[in-house]
Parts: structure tokens; C-alpha cells; sequence
């Protein structure tokens, strides 16, 4: 550089760090103006901050230096974690930092040519300020997504730890209601307690979506954790029961006794799961399955009392299949005829056939429940 062009671009950079204090302020007043999440923040520790930054850019434009000092790294990376600690994304973090450069460009051509200084210069300058801008915003980056990631696990452990205290019962009723505030849930209200299971090609996220814990457009309307492999929870009101899973919610319960709704709960899953079925189920609306599902010996017993004597007279399946529609057609023989596509007299003669391999009436109601338990547990997938 010639001398007198030496001159004029130490002209620029005395008059630009003089103003350093105007030039902060301008780039505090326009990124809080455009940015609604750095709008929170305090305006003298935010100019107070950005003048060290205006500083840096300067001294290394000045230089023609690119490069970053192990100072600055420091330096930088504190920025980035701060703004992620205070909420502030990531995209309008490079943002802020983008803006600051333009007001700091703009100032630039400004001063110029009251300075005397060419355009030549200028552009040198601008090329400077950016080069070395481009490596802080990626300094800054990766400090912020570090410490976003740190927070997010952080944040996630507690909120298991929560959730696991309210299911189990294992955490005191008022630190159930300070944690149910911090994470902007009402405390006073009740919840129902959800235990799901991943269904084939439905991945853990779009689960817990459809069953209400992520909606972004309303207040929070419970949290979840990962329990043995499934998704356990607590939610404001039932999932919808034609969720995409395998899942199973107990009555509603405040805090303090919402590990109530997971026994019940977790007792529904099981149901579910034994019978094949897909959506979401409470106890209520599985009625006495809950218990063929959960009573097994009740239901050894039922099966080796009605079932097994069926397979000596080598017709157990048709036996079988015919119970099935015979009860499911309220012992009506002709309906049951017609849904098995046979003959009245086929019915009528299966049935005494089966009470002729096991000694028992089918005119007895109780005989009727138990072949009914039977029947369920043979269908389930125990």
C-alpha cells in the first residue's frame, strides 16, 4: 500500500474505533429491531458487548488478518454459548451478527468520503471485515450448538426425572408441583398417565406427537420419558384412540396420585398387546380382556378344562371356531350358521359334540363365561 493510501487507511480505522461507541449502539438499535429474540435482553450489556466485538472486527480488518487469535476463539465461543443459554436460535444469532457487519459496512462508506478516502479502500475494507466475520459466525456457531445440545440432554434428564417421579410415586407431592410449573404445566389439574409402544415404521417422535407431547402451537399438555423401552408419560386429557401405536392410559389423577393411572395404565398396555389390537385403549374399554389378559392362572385352568379335550376328537379348530361364532352371535345357531357358512344342524351338532369331549352345558351361564375366558386367552398373543 502506498503511502499516502497507508495514510488514509489508518484515517479510517482511527475515526470507525473513535465511533466505536455510536456504532455499537446503531447495531444494538437495528438487530433489536429486527430480531424479536434479542429484544429481552438489556440494550447497555448488549452495545457494551458488541462494542468489543466492533473492536475486534476493526483491529483484524486493520491487520488484514483473517485468522483468529486462541483469545478471541475464547472470546467468541463465550458469545455463542451465552446466546444459547439465553434462548436465543442459533440462525438469528448469524443473523445479529450479519446485521452488525452491514451497519458497520454502511458506517464505513459513510466516513469515507468526508475522509478523502477512495472507494478502492473501502472495498478493501468491506472484504476484510467479512472474511474475518464468516470464521467468527462459525466460532460462534458451533459454541451456540454445543451448548444448545448440552442444555437439550440437561433438559431432558430432568424432565424424565420427572416424569418417572409422578408415574412411580417415588417423588414428595410439592416437588411434584414446583417441577410441574417450571416446565409450564398447571399442578393443580389432573392427568392421565400414558404407557405406548412403537408400532412397525412409526418412529419414537411421530409417536409422541400423536399422542399430544410435542405441539408447538399451545401450552405444553404433559411431558414423557423412555421406560423400559417404551414411551411413558403423563397428558392433560386421553389420546386420541386412533393413534398410529400400541397404547395404554389410565383414569385421570392429580399429581400425587398419578402413579394410580400408570398401574392402570401400564395394565391396559399388556391388554392391548395380548390382543393384537393398535390405537389407544383404557381399562374401561377392554372390559374383562384386561383381566383374561392378566390373570393367568385362571386361565390355564379355563383352557385345559375346555379346550384341550377338544384336540381328542380331532376337530379341536372347528369346535373352536364355531364356539367363537356361536357366542359372538348371542347363542343364536342360525346366526352362527350363516356367519360359518354351514348347515344349521352342523352347529347344533359341534356344540354337543363339544359338551361331549368336556362334560360341560352350554345352558349354564357360568360354563358359557368360562369357555368365553378360554376362547379370549387362546386368541391373545401371550
Amino acid at each position: 500500500m502506498m503511502p499516502d493510501l497507508a495514510v488514509s487507511w489508518d484515517v479510517l480505522f482511527d475515526t470507525l474505533l473513535g465511533d466505536r461507541v455510536v456504532l455499537a449502539g446503531r447495531v444494538c438499535e437495528a438487530i433489536q429491531a429486527q430480531l424479536q429474540s434479542y429484544r429481552a435482553m438489556s440494550c447497555e450489556s448488549l452495545t457494551e458487548e458488541i462494542g468489543f466485538q466492533v473492536e475486534q472486527v476493526l483491529g483484524s480488518a486493520h491487520a488484514g488478518r483473517a485468522a483468529l487469535s486462541d483469545s478471541e476463539l475464547v472470546g467468541l465461543a463465550a458469545i455463542g454459548e451465552a446466546r444459547a443459554q439465553q434462548g436465543v436460535p442459533v440462525d438469528d444469532m448469524l443473523r445479529a451478527w450479519r446485521i452488525g457487519i452491514e451497519v458497520v459496512i454502511g458506517y464505513a462508506r459513510e466516513a469515507a468520503p468526508e475522509l478523502g478516502i477512495e472507494d478502492a479502500q473501502v472495498l478493501e475494507f468491506v472484504q476484510s471485515a467479512l472474511a474475518w466475520s464468516d470464521i467468527a459466525m462459525v466460532t460462534t456457531a458451533k459454541a451456540h450448538r454445543k451448548t444448545e445440545l448440552a442444555l437439550a440432554v440437561s433438559e431432558e434428564t430432568c424432565g424424565a426425572a420427572f416424569v418417572r417421579g409422578a408415574l412411580f410415586g417415588t417423588a414428595p407431592a410439592a416437588e411434584l408441583r414446583i417441577q410441574a410449573e417450571a416446565y409450564g404445566l398447571d399442578p393443580t389439574r389432573e392427568y392421565v398417565a400414558v404407557r405406548a409402544c412403537l408400532a412397525e415404521g412409526v418412529s419414537q417422535r411421530e409417536l409422541e406427537r400423536a399422542l399430544g407431547f410435542h405441539d408447538p402451537l399451545q401450552r405444553p399438555r404433559g411431558l414423557c420419558a423412555l421406560v423400559d423401552g417404551d414411551i411413558a408419560g403423563l397428558l392433560s386429557d386421553p389420546p386420541p384412540a386412533s393413534v398410529d401405536g400400541v397404547v395404554g392410559y389410565g383414569p385421570p389423577r392429580p399429581l400425587d396420585r398419578l402413579a394410580e393411572s400408570y398401574r392402570l395404565a401400564a395394565r391396559a398396555l399388556m391388554t392391548v398387546q395380548a390382543c393384537g389390537l393398535l390405537g389407544a385403549y383404557d381399562i374401561a374399554s377392554l372390559g374383562l380382556r384386561a383381566a383374561v389378559a392378566m390373570d393367568a392362572d385362571v386361565g390355564d385352568w379355563l383352557r385345559q378344562r375346555y379346550l384341550e379335550p377338544l384336540t381328542a376328537g380331532g376337530s379341536a379348530c372347528e369346535l373352536i371356531a364355531t364356539l367363537r361364532a356361536y357366542l359372538a352371535c348371542g347363542m343364536h345357531v342360525e346366526r352362527a350358521a350363516t356367519r360359518l357358512f354351514v348347515h344349521q344342524n352342523t352347529v347344533r351338532y359341534r356344540l354337543a359334540r363339544f359338551e361331549e369331549l368336556t362334560g360341560a352345558s352350554l345352558r349354564e351361564t357360568q360354563v358359557l363365561f368360562e369357555v368365553w375366558w378360554a376362547l379370549e386367552l387362546s386368541a391373545m398373543r401371550l
